[in-house]
């Protein structure tokens, strides 16, 4: 289950929660996203402290210890960044619901409609690989109409198909000539 399945209980996240609401969540998540950068500051100054102690030990003991201690260090640092960047993921899918929920006005009804109609699990991997607050008001609008087109209701990604075609295209351009896509698919099996 993903973050914003748990976070709105199973339910469409465009019915679930209101703008207030999510605007909290975003907070919440900026919040979490500083304290964690600030522990990692202080895991980085602790590493360094440890690293300027072990350069004065005076034993292979002592610098064993220290390194130690250095290796659990960044060990929790790296334990912090893998939090981070389920968090940015986190926090990317509610502000592109945000958006959703405030341009929900400016989109057809029978968009809207999908929308709802839309597994949240999808929704959100779907959100996530998106930046909807860079994005100008057009783009927005058709990213958003994109993910109720057919291929994102039956989780198929829209580039998937693409990759025999451009093999046979680029099987083309090198000579092989009148390719067929499984003419390169057997092709491809040979030299692997």
């Amino acid at each position: 289950m993903g973050f914003l399945s748990s976070l709105f209980g199973g339910g469409n996240p465009i019915d679930t929660f209101s703008v207030d609401e999510l605007k909290v969540t975003e907070i919440q998540l900026n919040k979490k996203i500083e304290t964690i950068h600030a522990e990692v500051r202080r895991i980085d100054q602790e590493v360094q402290r440890t690293y300027d102690l072990a350069k004065e030990s005076s034993s292979k003991s002592e610098e064993v210890s220290y390194a130690r201690q250095i290796k659990t260090y960044l060990q929790k640092k790296e334990m912090k960044l893998s939090s981070l960047a389920q968090i940015d993921k986190d926090l990317q899918a509610v502000s592109n619901i945000l958006i959703l929920k405030e341009r929900e006005k400016d989109l057809p009804a029978d968009v809207v409609r999908k929308l709802k109609k839309i597994n949240p699990e999808k929704m959100e991997s779907y959100l996530i690989g998106k930046k909807l607050d860079t994005m100008d008001d057009d783009a927005q609008i058709n990213a958003i109409i994109d993910m109720t087109s057919g291929t994102m209701e039956v989780g198929v990604e829209a580039e998937d198909d693409l990759g025999d075609i451009l093999d046979t295209i680029r099987a083309g351009k090198e000579g092989a000539a009148h390719a067929s896509p499984d003419t390169v698919k057997s092709q491809k099996k040979e030299l692997e």
